[in-house]
């Protein structure tokens, strides 16, 4: 393994204490911030470290953040010595901006020049609705497992109307972080804040509609830098459909995509495969 630092003392905008591990380079040209999906930790995905040893042989350094979405519940330090209340439960999709922006400052104060945002699942939510409101300078993105996770959502969760206005009820009678009655998905309990922010119609996450075939592209439609994305031919067929992502990154005139034979959601068995796949990507393109 290579040099292996983690970073504890980093803090967002709002005061939340985000860890990170960095795989350091010894050339700061290029550095992949890699922002993990739903629920997911900084020791996970075993893919995403696999690459990150790779690249930083390679002389691409690899920061790896914990978002405010970590796990399903915990509480996060604040920089005053504090803690709030956070995890998948109760998190705030659009607060992603905050971890995303903690990143890429960091990675610019280790002293790496250029950028390539990576995510994984709901973190190709996060990274797509981050360009869409900023705009970074950066070289390109890439999208592991790229999800509909409303299409998803509404397909699985058959309450779903009674657990919105469940939601819609708490929040409005001033108790918005009250756990929803129900379980979401069969797996996690969930804040009515969150729920609500995350499935309402008018929800930003919803900015990859595969499956319920909206016009909510406009977010996916505005990135204009090189996009390389790959699911998985043993996930489920929402997230088979890269061909469909192609037609609809209208900006984007560099669009790579790729189904991994015998891979699962995780990758499991396939980390050096993607590891090797994504440096090739970025030794031709940058």
């Amino acid at each position: 393994m290579n040099h292996v630092e983690f970073i504890n003392e980093a803090y967002t905008k709002d005061g939340l204490r985000l860890p990170m591990v960095h795989f350091n380079s010894k050339e700061k040209n290029i550095c992949v911030i890699f922002i993990h999906g739903m629920c997911q930790t900084i020791i996970d995905n075993y893919f995403a470290i696999e690459c990150g040893n790779l690249l930083s042989k390679n002389k691409i350094g690899f920061l790896y953040e914990h978002n405010r979405g970590y796990s399903i519940e915990n509480d996060i330090l604040m920089k005053d010595g504090s803690f709030t209340r956070c995890g998948c439960m109760y998190e705030i999709f659009e607060d992603c901006i905050l971890d995303i922006d903690l990143a890429i400052d960091k990675a610019k104060e280790l002293g790496y020049k250029k950028i390539i945002l990576m995510g994984h699942s709901y973190g190709c939510n996060k990274l797509i609705y981050y360009y869409y409101k900023k705009h970074p300078d950066i070289l390109g993105m890439i999208l592991a497992s790229a999800p509909d996770m409303v299409g998803i959502h509404l397909l699985h969760q058959k309450d779903y109307k009674n657990l919105l206005k469940e939601a819609k009820s708490n929040i409005d009678n001033g108790n918005p972080t009250k756990l929803l009655s129900n379980l979401v998905e069969d797996y996690m309990y969930m804040s009515s804040q969150t729920y609500y922010n995350w499935f309402n119609i008018c929800s930003n996450l919803n900015n990859l509609p595969v499956m319920n075939n909206s016009d909510n592209w406009y977010q996916f439609e505005s990135i204009d830098v090189p996009i390389l994305t790959f699911s998985g031919s043993n996930e489920s067929d929402n997230y088979l459909h890269l061909d469909l992502l192609k037609n609809k990154a209208k900006s984007c005139n560099d669009f790579e995509y790729e189904i991994i034979e015998n891979a699962d959601h995780f990758y499991h068995n396939k980390e050096n495969e993607i590891s090797s796949f994504i440096l090739e990507w970025i030794k031709k393109k940058f």
